[in-house]
């Protein structure tokens, strides 16, 4: 998986939440929220098909439903979706813009998990821009937010955030932990693309202290999970980290077959940037 895995598991949190006005909704209320929950649906199954413009497309319109019924609750999903979807196609600039549209509303309406969640995604970007002690503030709070929510899919989100940001600054112990203990949450869900993520990191974490027999055995598991939920993206990934793997093993006849597998998903999906990444490695 990529850095963050928190699109799809983080829109589910509120796609599906209602609220009502001094306690009655009219059904012309719940009818459009009903057709923003189904753009917003629309906009999430492109965005897993790693196809951007029509998951943008499909966010916009659910925003537009929601802020014309002045549905809060939706407008910070459609806010998070929209700038989780640049983030994916990296437009940070823009993510950011919409992330912190989400943030404001949220500290407005002062609900923990919609705080914590717009939270997390300011962090992962400060994890991108290599701003490591601001994400763990950020993702601290977080945190501390939902801390009498008890073992909720959000709270796997930010401890797999947390083992990111400790895998890259070294200290593996530390990364391990959070990870694990993210991956339990994950599995007592059955949120699968989550834990395949979980075991994808662990592969990396191993990979970098070079223990490749052991995250070899990592980056098999997160490849079963994502081919069994048919998740194209991490299949890829999945593929071109056992090539590198095998590379590392100097087993080469291995690391080709993976790096070509990886190559011809990349291509379906148009990611032009992985394509050629691992054309590089496909070629050693």
């Amino acid at each position: 998986m990529k850095l963050f895995f928190s699109s799809i598991l983080l829109a589910s949190i509120i796609i599906t939440s209602c609220t009502s006005v001094n306690g009655i909704d009219t059904e012309l209320t719940n009818e459009k929220k009903n057709r923003a929950t189904e753009q917003a649906v629309l906009g999430t199954k492109f965005f897993s098909d790693s196809d951007y413009e029509k998951a943008l497309d499909f966010y916009f319109l659910a925003l537009k439903i929601n802020i014309s019924i002045d549905y809060e609750e939706g407008m910070i999903n459609s806010y998070n979706s929209i700038g989780n979807t640049y983030f994916a196609s990296r437009d940070i600039d823009s993510a950011r813009i919409y992330f912190n549209k989400a943030n404001d509303i949220a500290k407005f309406l002062n609900n923990p998990i919609l705080k914590a969640q717009s939270l997390n995604y300011l962090g992962e970007l400060s994890v991108v821009e290599q701003n490591y002690q601001e994400a763990i503030d950020i993702f601290t709070d977080a945190l501390a937010m939902i801390e009498n929510e008890g073992k909720i899919p959000l709270r796997a989100v930010i401890l797999h955030n947390f083992g990111i940001i400790y895998k890259r600054t070294g200290d593996f112990k530390n990364a391990e932990t959070y990870i694990n203990e993210s991956l339990d949450i994950n599995k007592k869900n059955s949120l699968y693309k989550e834990t395949a993520s979980n075991y994808y990191t662990l592969s990396s974490i191993y990979s970098k202290q070079e223990d490749f027999i052991t995250a070899l055995e990592y980056i098999k598991e997160a490849l079963i999970i994502d081919k069994q939920v048919e998740n194209s993206l991490g299949i890829a990934k999945d593929l071109y980290a056992h090539g590198l793997i095998y590379q590392y093993l100097n087993s080469n006849v291995d690391a080709y077959i993976y790096f070509k597998k990886s190559v011809l998903i990349y291509e379906i999906l148009g990611l032009q940037e992985e394509v050629i990444k691992t054309l590089k490695k496909h070629a050693y």
